[in-house]
């Protein structure tokens, strides 16, 4: 038997880059120059220098979070609307059972529009990323900014409807 040698891994390179390929440096996707592999975007034009491996282009981060906050907003808007539901149910006074809905209902839009609000900066993030066709999920990041924007306003209009009710 020959000698055995065991490759150790970097922490300089990008998962799925062999040393051949960093020696070779990369090229711009956009206008063809030699990019060094340790910079994210192009010296020459500013494109993001994409390492894709295998052929499947990467996914935007973005574009993920987008929809994964979206989801949050949903989610946070069963909890606090089966909250507020709760509450309705156990207090038997009016006048305190319109205080403690909308004091809900403020706690809900400010939750709400708190994960709306960052979905829609992710989604926007995440779409304009995804233009070029580099990367993948562009889907999500609209998903994302649908979603929130839906539930924002939704949740908003259900603020203002208490509140015209409080104020009644």
């Amino acid at each position: 038997m020959g000698v055995m040698t065991v490759a150790s891994p970097t922490t300089l390179l990008p998962f799925g880059t062999t040393v051949e390929r960093a020696r070779r440096g990369l090229v711009c996707a956009t206008c063809g120059t030699r990019v060094a592999l340790a910079e994210p975007f192009c010296a020459h034009c500013g494109a993001r220098v994409v390492i894709s491996s295998r052929g499947k282009r990467p996914a935007d981060v973005a574009a993920t979070r987008s929809l994964q906050l979206a989801l949050l907003v949903v989610g946070a808007n069963l909890v606090i609307g089966a909250l507020t539901l709760g509450v309705v149910m156990l207090v038997a006074d009016a006048a305190r059972l319109l205080d403690a809905a909308l004091f809900l209902e403020g706690i809900k839009l400010l939750v709400v529009a708190t994960l709306a609000t960052s979905s829609v900066r992710f989604g926007i993030r995440g779409i304009r990323e995804t233009a070029d066709g580099m990367l993948r999920r562009r889907g999500w990041a609209v998903a994302g900014v649908v979603i929130s924007a839906i539930f924002a306003v939704l949740v908003s209009l259900s603020f203002l409807l208490t509140l015209a009710l409080a104020l009644n």
